[in-house]
């Protein structure tokens, strides 16, 4: 099989695992939303924030350093990934202890704390998953990652549902979301081993390697914590645990939408890395294709969550959370910028370029931490929603701008602009047909969308022609 055509192939299995898992999370927050109510949710959205805060910390930049390493010619796969999963474990064990000890000094009541001892489980596993999938997106094997996926988002929703039934609380559902990562890591662990004869090993010239390329990921991601989970946790010490859960809500629909740019570019990495060193015009071409791609998925995605924001706030945590359709409406900019900064910043990374960016992460978290601490304790989550789109934003940009300066790199807006006349074109029958349930809605949109689309050669009918030939 081609490249194109594994890049295609492996895409297609991310898309499908994406979707069955979504809906199986979206199921999950549904059954959490309506159980515990606005308050509850609140609690919950709490312990889960904060715990992600330091959840993030940990990846040190790793994922991606394990493809980009696994990805270089004549290397010891199995010494180098054996190091990298070894730091995660390492760090995991740190930094997750020390935000378990850290939480019972925090104004928390009782109910966060606890929770915070059950989940932090979750994250563990979590946080050796991803270097995991660093080692999947390598060997092009994303078949077996959404597999995993499934099973675990499927675990957490016979947990919860059990939970429910039982009229248990709040504590067993945060169990079952250890109980579903616990699955996820499993199957990817034990599979693990069929691509690489690996052990757990620190070897001390592999770790000096691994840290000269991650150090800079490792203060970038540690910056990006403040501007991207700093507000909840600010908002949970400063506004009534309500709004936390009706902010918590819309910004779970956020969580939920920008994974699939991180799996997607996760396969590209390896290959934009080979292709700026040994064919400028491939790398050129694949980053102007998925620019292409991204605004194919992100423009309608903006403009219909404007029109039928309140439909899929109620459809997914129900009637209490239809107020979070506001915030909603602000984030899912926020969302959109997100898909292009990690293209952006992907290709920096494949330049090796990203020590240069710390310097606007440095800037942005500064900025964002000032404004949090000065106007979501006055505005709520209006004000987290909007100074969201803004430090995204700025990184968006800058990471734009210095991808531009270093490889000279030209959007050309030809599909962008496209897929906004097609995306306009599917509003109107929205708002015709805005009395539809949210499913029908749906259906008309995607479909008016990419038919107007095809007509106006945003896709073109020899890229349908490959796929279908794809031997799924």
């Amino acid at each position: 099989m081609s490249l194109a055509g594994k890049i295609a192939k492996n895409t297609f299995y991310q898309i499908v695992g994406k979707v069955i898992s979504t809906l199986l999370g979206l199921a999950s927050v549904a059954l959490i939303t309506r159980y515990l109510g606005q308050e509850g949710f609140g609690y919950y959205t709490t312990i889960i924030s904060y715990l992600q805060f330091f959840g993030v910390l940990i990846d040190f930049g790793l994922q991606m350093t394990t493809a980009q390493m696994l990805a270089r010619v004549g290397v010891n796969q199995a010494k180098i990934f054996g190091n990298l999963l070894s730091l995660r474990l390492l760090s995991a064990l740190i930094f997750l202890g020390l935000a378990t000890i850290f939480a019972w000094f925090l104004p928390y009541q009782s109910v966060v704390k606890i929770g915070i001892v059950i989940a932090v489980a979750s994250f563990f596993f979590i946080s050796l998953q991803s270097v995991l999938i660093g080692l999947y997106q390598k060997q092009m094997a994303m078949a077996r990652v959404a597999t995993a996926e499934i099973l675990g988002r499927l675990t957490l929703l016979i947990g919860i549902w059990l939970s429910i039934l039982g009229n248990y609380g709040i504590y067993p559902i945060i169990l079952s979301v250890s109980l579903g990562s616990l699955v996820n890591f499993v199957l990817l662990y034990f599979g693990s081993f069929k691509y690489i004869k690996y052990r757990l090993i620190l070897d001390r010239e592999t770790v000096k390697e691994i840290w000269e390329i991650s150090w800079p990921l490792a203060i970038t991601i540690s910056l990006t914590l403040i501007y991207f989970r700093f507000d909840t946790i600010i908002m949970s010490l400063t506004r009534p645990i309500s709004e936390v859960g009706i902010y918590g809500s819309a910004y779970k629909v956020l969580e939920i939408l920008v994974q699939f740019p991180y799996l997607f570019l996760g396969l590209i990495l390896p290959l934009l890395t080979s292709f700026y060193t040994i064919n400028r015009q491939l790398f050129d071409k694949l980053l102007a294709k998925v620019f292409d791609f991204m605004a194919i998925i992100v423009v309608p995605m903006v403009i219909a969550t404007w029109i039928i924001g309140d439909k899929i706030m109620k459809f997914i945590a129900g009637d209490e959370f239809v107020a979070a359709a506001g915030p909603l409406s602000i984030l899912i900019i926020a969302t959109a910028m997100i898909y292009f900064s990690a293209l952006f910043g992907y290709a920096i990374v494949a330049i090796g370029k990203q020590k240069k960016m710390i310097g606007f992460y440095f800037f942005d978290a500064v900025f964002s931490l000032i404004t949090y601490l000065i106007f979501i304790p006055l505005y709520s989550y209006w004000a987290a929603a909007i100074l969201t789109v803004i430090t995204e934003a700025i990184i968006m940009f800058a990471a734009w701008w210095l991808l531009t300066k270093e490889v000279g790199f030209c959007i050309k807006w030809q599909v962008f602009r496209k897929a906004l006349l097609a995306a306009l074109i599917m509003s109107i029958f929205l708002e015709i047909f805005i009395n539809q349930s949210l499913i029908t809605l749906i259906i008309i949109g995607t479909t008016i969308y990419f038919f107007v689309l095809y007509l106006l050669r945003g896709v073109k009918k020899e890229d349908v022609k490959e796929l279908i030939k794809l031997p799924f």
